[in-house]
């Protein structure tokens, strides 16, 4: 059976989630989600974290969901509750969504036939290379599979633990194409973020964290305000570092043309507003938000130290991929993405993550390995 054959027989999943933000992570479950349900599978939510912003996304989707209170460094007073929590849903398989020492510890008396567990982090910067080995010497000994959503991080994993090899999976984070914005729809998203409706607007989304490096993206921003008219840039996230942006932005004489969007729900509004996408990532197991942009038509910039997005942006009609933060080239980039206009390179952009990121395989992917495939 081919990963996207459907199943015969409905599974009972238990999707074990550190927390349940609008990040990444959480987003792409949801669609992981979403699709089992389509293929006729239940699916219920266990968070480790109280339920968060996803939560009324999870009700509307129909999917059952706990949050729980973690307690304790690294989660250790938590564990029985855990154990009790995992115990009172019925399930067939398990789906363990990022890496948690005491989830998997509290999985000694779990009685499902079939786990996997999802990595989504880069590896690099997050924990010493001696937790990760430990992380994954436990999985191999609770979980059927492991997948990553790109081949750079599934094979920096091998290269921390080699056993894993015989069950790491490359699963690709799940994208739908959307339909792609007309003039009309452009035009009503801007007016929704009170962008004027000739303006030129280049936007990035997610979390306002160092490693994100939206000072990079300011810097760009400055740079191309310079020497083009019209510029407004649009942020859709909030973190730490906000403050820290702003008063950048407005040292960089651009402050009155950065529009804050805060966190939000649903991103078709803001992909359907921009002209020009401009991602800058120190670490990244892969980077959503290229994807999504692309999906959207939306040609895309991007600066990369270290991550996975390579293997989507392989060639320039893909969009324009730098392995550095270089703010002239980055600027540069961005003029010449708006001189050449809507029709390429996104649609080309757009054809590559149908190619590549398909639901339809990712679900079906995920569902083989529930069910016992391989």
């Amino acid at each position: 059976m081919t990963s996207n054959d459907r199943q015969e027989t409905s599974v009972r999943v238990l999707n074990l989630i550190q927390c349940t933000n609008l990040g990444g992570m959480e987003v792409a479950s949801l669609r992981l989600m979403r699709g089992l349900m389509q293929r006729g599978h239940r699916v219920e939510l266990l968070s480790l974290h109280p339920l968060g912003a996803l939560a009324p996304l999870l009700a509307a989707s129909g999917i059952a969901a706990e949050g729980l209170t973690y307690r304790g460094t690294w989660g250790w007073r938590s564990l029985g509750a855990v154990r009790a929590a995992i115990a009172r849903h019925d399930h067939d398989a398990l789906l363990m969504t990022g890496h948690n020492l005491i989830a998997m510890l509290a999985l000694d008396r779990d009685p499902a036939r079939r786990r996997v567990l999802a990595i989504h982090y880069h590896h690099l910067g997050v924990k010493p290379r001696w937790q990760w080995r430990l992380i994954y010497s436990m999985a191999l000994a609770r979980f059927d599979a492991i997948t990553f959503p790109s081949d750079f991080v599934c094979t920096e994993a091998q290269a921390i633990q080699s056993g894993i090899a015989r069950i790491a999976h490359t699963v690709r984070n799940p994208i739908d194409l959307p339909p792609l914005p007309d003039a009309r729809d452009k035009m009503i998203a801007r007016a929704h973020f009170r962008l004027p409706p000739g303006a030129v607007v280049i936007g990035n989304a997610g979390h306002l964290i160092a490693r994100k490096r939206f000072d990079v993206f300011l810097d760009v921003a400055a740079r191309v305000s310079a020497t083009r008219d019209g510029c407004y840039f649009l942020i859709a996230g909030d973190g730490e570092l906000r403050g820290t942006l702003e008063a950048q932005a407005s040292r960089l004489g651009i402050g009155q043309q950065v529009v804050w969007a805060g966190r939000l729900p649903d991103l078709a509004s803001f992909y359907s507003a921009l002209d020009v996408l401009l991602f800058n990532s120190d670490q990244d197991a892969l980077g959503m938000t290229p994807l999504e942009a692309m999906s959207y038509g939306v040609p895309v910039v991007a600066s990369s130290l270290y991550g996975g997005l390579k293997e989507v942006i392989r060639e320039r009609a893909h969009g324009i991929l730098l392995d550095r933060h270089d703010t002239d080239a980055l600027a540069a980039a961005v003029i010449e993405c708006l001189r050449t206009g809507p029709d390429r390179p996104g649609h080309l952009a757009r054809a590559r993550v149908s190619e590549l990121t398909p639901q339809a395989h990712t679900v079906g992917a995920i569902e083989s390995l529930l069910s016992g495939g391989s």
